[in-house]
């Protein structure tokens, strides 16, 4: 069957110019087959077995190729077959032969990089659209307990009163300590209306607390911005396509009540966990009159750069960019390029070090996977990945501090005439 397969995606392969030498070609053919061999024998009767085996063909084709270092194919069967025959311990829902096989293998590679389903896969999408259908929490994973990390304004978690750094045990009366951070999502996720009865333990309260929590559609709110004194103030939250033009309307605000009397921008993205890079590279654009914004490196080579259009939107007037511990990603590529090419100083914490640019890739299933494909680097500097950026003004938000108080010390920094009066913070 595979010699089939083989043949199909060489001749697409050809078609691109993006052939893989001749050993390398012996080295995948092997590598599928021994992987077939190891389905028939692990998964009795599979009526879509041939769709389930293109699948895994096209995604190690993918990797082979695409991934920021060189892998071996056999290695990485070697995972996916371990996959295939670890028993299935979720206990929220069934997952399928092929998913476990992919889980397997990606998590050989970086935790960054992942396989999504049809349904998974669509949901991304929506979310970086600016809207999806949930409970409207930031979650992550930590000593095996989820942890909630912000609410989104608006929301069935804020409704129902949810709280930063709620630990959550249970959904629906199912444990969900130990398991991995997708398969919390997926107990978390269901259809506009339903309800999800969430067990939580929060900090000063002896007993676990029993919260129900209606999931919504709920639009993603990019950016908030105002004017105060004479100082404009743009709160990013996330990097999604809504993001490039809420900051471009922030600015023509700006210059309209304020023109050349804007004596600086206090750029905030604390908290903020990146997204898309082309909103990154928007943003940074504003804000730079040329140069380097970013690069990429993909095993060793450089493969691609972004520079900075001309023509400052702000007029060279200064900006001091907030993070912390938790900005990432696409806004530690924004504040990098503004560091480096002392456009700006950085206010708050080291941030968090996340220099992988992960390329999304739709698959003939209907289903995707993000794949790190790249090292960032930022306006000229040096990578940033697992160092994250320093800043020029070191600045911690004290435990219960009003979050207006560590925006106020931001825009003094400015040397402007502040009257901040902030919003409070909009968790993203």
């Amino acid at each position: 069957m595979f010699r089939r397969i083989l043949i199909a995606l060489n001749i697409l392969m050809l078609a691109t110019a993006c052939a893989l030498p001749v050993s390398q070609n012996h080295k995948f053919y092997g590598a599928m087959e021994k992987y077939e061999i190891a389905y028939r024998e692990i998964v009795k009767n599979d009526p879509n077995i041939d769709t389930n085996l293109e699948t895994m063909a096209d995604v190690l084709k993918t990797i082979d190729r695409r991934y920021v270092d060189k892998v071996d194919p056999n290695d990485l069967i070697d995972q996916a077959i371990l996959g295939l025959r670890a028993p299935n311990e979720q206990s929220i829902e069934d997952i399928d032969p092929t998913t476990r096989a992919l889980d397997a293998m990606f998590a050989s590679l970086d935790r960054y990089t992942g396989y999504m389903s049809p349904t998974s896969f669509s949901n991304y999408r929506e979310r970086l659209a600016g809207r999806f259908v949930g409970l409207g929490i930031h979650i992550k994973m930590q000593d095996q307990v989820l942890h909630v990390v912000s609410l989104l304004k608006g929301s069935g978690a804020e409704a129902a009163g949810l709280q930063d750094n709620d630990k959550i045990t249970h959904v629906n009366g199912t444990s969900i300590e130990g398991v991995s951070l997708g398969k919390a999502r997926t107990a978390l996720k269901g259809p506009s209306g339903s309800t999800a009865v969430l067990t939580i333990l929060r900090e000063n309260h002896a007993s676990p607390l029993q919260i129900s929590v209606t999931r919504s559609p709920i639009e993603i709110a990019a950016v908030e911005h105002h004017i105060d004194g004479d100082i404009g103030y743009i709160r990013i939250f996330s990097f999604n396509a809504k993001t490039a033009p809420g900051v471009a309307e922030a600015l023509a605000s700006f210059e309209e009540d304020l023109g050349p009397q804007l004596c600086g921008v206090v750029l905030d993205m604390r908290n903020n966990p990146g997204g898309l890079v082309s909103a990154a590279e928007a943003v940074a654009s504003s804000f730079l009159d040329g140069g380097n914004i970013y690069a990429v490196k993909n095993r060793g080579r450089n493969t691609m750069a972004r520079d900075a259009d001309s023509g400052d939107r702000v007029r060279g007037a200064p900006i001091v960019v907030m993070m912390n511990k938790r900005s990432a990603s696409s806004s530690e590529i924004v504040a990098g390029a503004l560091q480096y090419q002392n456009r700006a100083k950085l206010f708050g914490e080291t941030s968090y070090g996340k220099g992988l640019m992960q390329t999304l890739l739709p698959l003939e299933n209907g289903g995707g996977i993000r794949l790190t494909t790249g090292r960032f680097t930022t306006g000229g500097g040096p990578t940033f990945h697992g160092i994250g950026l320093k800043p020029d003004i070191p600045d911690t938000q004290a435990e219960g501090e009003a979050d207006k108080q560590q925006i106020d010390r931001a825009a003094r920094s400015l040397n402007c005439s502040p009257t901040l009066t902030t919003a409070h913070v909009m968790a993203q």
